[in-house]
């Protein structure tokens, strides 16, 4: 004798999925995610930014200029040097010089990798206080 899934009726039975949970399992799969997952909140830069329309007045004794070309030289005043020299020649004119501001000019074509190496050495020695500064480009450096 074989089976059969006749209805009771002659037709043929339809098999049924219970589908009414399917949006309490997929709510419950997503809290799961989101309370187990981790966001990292250290990524960029941080910069603290002035208030809009402040503007600082400082001599041009306590400015030092820090420059990445459109090559990726970096150059402190009119000096080439290498990114990791950066936070040591930096310490030595903070030394000398506790007020002194540096003024970060990158130039728009610069690779940004130096720009941001550049960025962490200033960190590394310690400097709190930086300008960014744009960069008129007229084919020089």
């Amino acid at each position: 004798m074989a089976l059969s899934l006749r209805g009771r009726k002659g037709g043929d039975a339809q098999p049924n999925i219970p589908t009414a949970s399917t949006g309490d399992i997929a709510f419950l799969i997503l809290i799961f995610f989101m309370s187990t997952s981790i966001f990292s909140r250290e990524k960029g830069l941080k910069i603290v930014l002035p208030e809009k329309g402040a503007e600082t007045k400082i001599k041009s004794e306590n400015i030092l200029t820090v420059a990445v070309s459109q090559k990726g030289e970096v150059l402190i005043g009119e000096r080439i040097v290498q990114v990791p020299e950066v936070s040591v020649l930096v310490q030595e004119e903070l030394r000398k010089n506790p007020e002194l501001a540096i003024a970060l000019r990158v130039s728009r074509n610069a690779p940004y990798q130096v720009m941001i190496a550049v960025f962490d050495q200033l960190k590394v020695a310690k400097a709190e206080r930086i300008s960014l500064m744009p960069v008129q480009e007229e084919g020089g450096r």
